[in-house]
């Protein structure tokens, strides 16, 4: 095989790689700014009904999941622009505290909900709501165990499975929470209160928000995966 060869196939291979970097940057800028957009528009429609009862758990639960729970999400994402330049101790710290932060507005929005005796749990939406709801509380304490690490659960499961169960156990969660919400405007609080023009417009910032926030995490967990399965072979 000349040199020649083997320098114009690992340029192009180079060549590659960074082009996929910079179309992965321009992909997780769009969707930092759907994100941003998201949030605006959450906080305008809940501001404008008093954020009384069901505005109150939109906002809650959409900003939770939509906007928080995304970004906590992306914190490890090598092409991230708000992360790309800390440590990885301080974006397991900033992952964190998002996932926190967001996972407590979901609780406190699900539970308002639950706790309304004219709610009934017979739509779609309404049952991955409570499944995702569910999900994040269990997601919270699975977080919490992944960053402290505790001897008790060392001893049955090595650091590497921890963060590879944490990652699935996360995408799950964030995935019921985004579906939630897709089938919310479905509900009769959004066709009462958005304009039933715009509804396929967030429909389709969800969908995207969702795709483009799980590329980072989908590739971490092929790699953990690939890992676990090298580990798991018989030596």
């Amino acid at each position: 095989m000349s040199s020649d060869w083997v320098q114009t196939n690992g340029g192009r291979t180079n060549s590659s790689a960074s082009s996929w970097l910079q179309i992965q940057s321009i992909l997780n800028s769009v969707n930092h700014i759907l994100i941003f957009l998201v949030a605006a528009f959450f906080f305008v429609l809940a501001k404008s009904l008093d954020f009384k009862d069901t505005a109150m758990h939109m906002f809650m639960t959409g900003i939770g999941f939509h906007v928080l729970m995304a970004q906590a999400l992306m914190s490890h994402y090598k092409v991230n622009p708000i992360t790309r330049w800390i440590s990885h101790k301080n974006k397991s710290r900033y992952h964190g505290l998002l996932q926190l932060v967001g996972g407590v507005m979901v609780l406190l929005g699900g539970l308002g909900k639950f706790s309304q005796k004219d709610v009934h749990f017979n739509t779609w939406h309404g049952r991955f709501g409570v499944a995702a709801t569910f999900g994040c509380a269990a997601s919270i304490v699975g977080g919490l165990v992944n960053f402290y690490q505790p001897k008790i659960v060392l001893k049955k499961l090595p650091p590497s499975e921890l963060r590879f169960r944490h990652n699935v156990f996360g995408l799950l969660t964030f995935t019921l929470g985004m579906v939630a919400i897709y089938l919310g405007y479905y509900s009769k609080f959004f066709t009462r209160h958005v304009d039933n023009e715009f509804i396929p417009a967030l429909m389709l910032t969800t969908t995207l928000v969702y795709f483009l926030t799980i590329i980072g995490p989908t590739g971490s967990l092929l790699t953990k995966l690939k890992y676990r399965r090298q580990k798991q072979q018989p030596q």
